[in-house]
Formats: C-alpha cells, structure tokens, sequence
C-alpha cells in the first residue's frame, strides 16, 4: 500500500496525469483500433532520398502522424539548406493545412489522400470514381455523363467547387 500511495503522489504531479513506470518519458498513446492504445512514443524521421540520410527526426507521444507533415519538412529543408524540396510521405499524414503550410515554404509535398469515404461503404460512387475533364472544367460520372461546376463554397477554411451532372435523377446507375 505504501508503494502504491507513492505511485498515487507522483501520478498526482505528472501535467498529463501520466505515469510510465518503465519509462518516465513514454506517454499513452491512441491506435487506429477502437478504444485501444499503446504506451510509448511516436518517431518521426525525415530521409534525404539520393544519400539515404536521416537529415531531422523528432519523437512525439502523439499516436498519429496527421500534424506532423509540415513541422518536418520545413526541418528537413532547413537541415539540408535546400530553399526549394519536394516530400513524399504516406496517407497517415494528409492533412490540407499541413500541405498548404509546406507549400508556403516552398516545399512540395506528395501525400496520398486517405481512403475515407462513408460513401463507397454505402454502395454509392466516390470521388475516385469520376474522371476530371481541365479543357472544359468538367467531370465525367461512371455513367458517363458530364458533371458541370455547379457553384463554390467554403469549408474548415477550404475553398469547395460543387459539380454534379443534370442527368442524376433519371440515371440507369441510380439504383
């Protein structure tokens, strides 16, 4: 019981109320399954591709790399004293704010959108599934009618151009 009150008193001081008796740095941390976590931390490196040099790396206690694109970049730019780069990353840490940054520092970020669409599990078409026609700022639908921009607005701070084709309500594809 006395271990444990001096356990209770140290957790009492901890900022996050955390307290890893292995390792006093580690934090707990969400996982991609529900409800589920692991303690421990979150190692973020940055790789020059042509030396295959780790150029920065920093170790995060947050469990997902969804705001870390940026912050890194930028370091890696920095550390290897480049004024423009170009960054590849995987879908875990797309982020449109985080891309928007890194474009702001010159730095083109490569980021694969993350497959989260409700609607695909709902049967219904996604976004994947219409092809974007430039030369006349159109999209062709999987019925292969044509999506016309319909009007723009504004979401979460992004600008949104809506299209959608005339023929929906009479479409084979409907059902």
């Amino acid at each position: 019981m006395r271990e444990l009150n001096q356990i209770s008193r140290q957790l009492v001081k901890q900022p996050d109320r955390q307290l890893s008796m292995a390792d006093p740095d580690a934090r707990s941390m969400a996982t991609s399954g529900r409800g589920s976590g692991i303690v421990g931390y979150n190692v973020q490196a940055a790789v020059d591709t042509k030396h295959h040099l780790i150029v920065e790396h920093e170790v995060t206690n947050v469990g997902n790399d969804h705001g870390q694109l940026s912050r890194m970049a930028i370091s890696a730019k920095h550390a290897m004293g480049r004024s423009k780069l170009k960054v590849v990353a995987d879908r875990g840490y797309f982020s449109g704010p985080e891309i928007r940054a890194c474009d702001l520092n010159d730095i083109s970020a490569y980021v694969p959108k993350p497959l989260t669409s409700a609607s695909r599990k709902k049967g219904l078409f996604t976004k994947a599934d219409f092809i974007y026609i430039a030369k006349s700022d159109t999209y062709r639908c999987p019925a292969g009618e044509r999506a016309i921009h319909r009007f723009t607005t504004v979401e979460h701070d992004m600008n949104l151009r809506v299209y959608w084709p005339s023929a929906c309500p009479r479409c084979h594809l409907k059902e």
